[in-house]
Formats: structure tokens, sequence, C-alpha cells
């Protein structure tokens, strides 16, 4: 019984001072929205440009190092040779 009066005392300093932090901390600001995400108003640029879908693997690759089998509408890129290796195969047999 005397651990358990403890912990809740404990506790309760615990509380009164997170308590007493958030007043002065936030003294003279206007408290933050929360769930609003502080992005950029414009998108970050990518390095790598525009992303595609390995049909094999479902692995996002940037268009500059994907590896394209076909052309045009009908083109299917791949992140490695082992994955359109697999593909080639898989489509064939």
């Amino acid at each position: 019984m005397v651990l358990i009066n403890w912990i809740l005392r404990v506790l309760a300093v615990l509380f009164l001072v997170r308590l007493l932090l958030r007043l002065f901390s936030g003294s003279g600001k206007a408290p933050a929205s929360r769930g609003r995400s502080r992005r950029p108003a414009r998108p970050a640029t990518r390095e790598g440009g525009h992303l595609v879908r390995d049909a094999q693997c479902g692995t996002y690759v940037p268009v500059s190092r994907a590896l394209r089998e076909g052309s045009g509408d009908n083109a299917v890129y791949f992140c490695s040779e082992a994955c359109r290796g697999a593909w080639i195969a898989r489509k064939t047999g």
C-alpha cells in the first residue's frame, strides 16, 4: 500500500511539472495546431525525377535509373536485371 501511495505521488508531481512547463514554455506564442503538418508551400523537387513502378516487385525507381522493356504506352519498367528476367520468365512461362 505504501508503494502505491508513493507511485501516485510521483505521478502527481510529474503531472504538475509537465503542466508548469507547458504554461511557461508557450507564453507569448499562439498554440500550435495539432494534426497539421508543417510542409512548405511548394512541393520539393526530387533529384531522381519522375518515379516509375517496377512491374515485378513493385519498387518505385527514378526513370533515369530504371530498365525499360517495350516502348510508348506499352513500356514496362524494372529496378534491376533480376526483376526484368523474372518478369520475362513469368510472362513467357
